[in-house]
């Protein structure tokens, strides 16, 4: 796989430091109808068992506007199911992103397609990569804690490099993205 394929996989189409300085409203100007979140360090810490009040009323902003919702995690269904509890969303739990076959399950619970879907994750290797194969809209956003599971930990030095020259070009273009 040659580098501007792999690149086009695992470039996000927008960054953002955290889930509320996602321009919402543009995305659904430009016909984004449906939200696809990932739980740990998106939404939450990944060792915290239940959204914060400022998510859970970040979901209700979002359905008021319109938005259909969906969680997307590799997690088991106990701590989907829990964190989910107060929010309501769609879910799919042992997604097997970057996988598309939790991706797609997303879709259909949604009844939507990949050209009005959004997906807003944290990492580029599970998050972005799954968005970007299924045609999704695909924004990552800085984790919410710098604490992880060890797995994880492991890919965050090499995405560490690749997003310090995504975000270089993206300055240098003064892109807003």
């Amino acid at each position: 796989m040659g580098p501007l394929i792999l690149k086009s996989f695992i470039e996000p189409r927008m960054y953002r430091r955290g889930i509320d300085e996602i321009p919402y409203d543009r995305l659904w100007q430009s016909g984004i109808r449906a939200l696809i979140f990932d739980i740990d360090n998106t939404l939450a810490p990944f060792d915290e068992p239940g959204p914060a009040e400022t998510v859970i009323s970040l979901f209700a902003g979002l359905k008021e506007r319109g938005f259909r919702i969906c969680l997307l995690s590799n997690n088991g269904a106990e701590r989907v199911a829990l964190f989910n509890g107060s929010l309501g969303a769609h879910a799919v739990h042992r997604a097997g992103k970057p996988r598309r076959a939790g991706l797609k399950k997303a879709l259909a619970l949604m009844n939507v397609t990949a050209g009005e879907t959004a997906l807003i994750g944290d990492q580029l290797f599970t998050d972005i990569l799954c968005g970007n194969r299924g045609g999704l809209y695909t924004i990552l956003v800085r984790p919410v804690s710098g604490r992880d599971e060890f797995t994880v930990r492991l890919k965050r030095a090499p995405e560490a490099f690749l997003l310090k020259h995504y975000l270089k070009r993206h300055d240098e273009k003064n892109e807003d993205g």
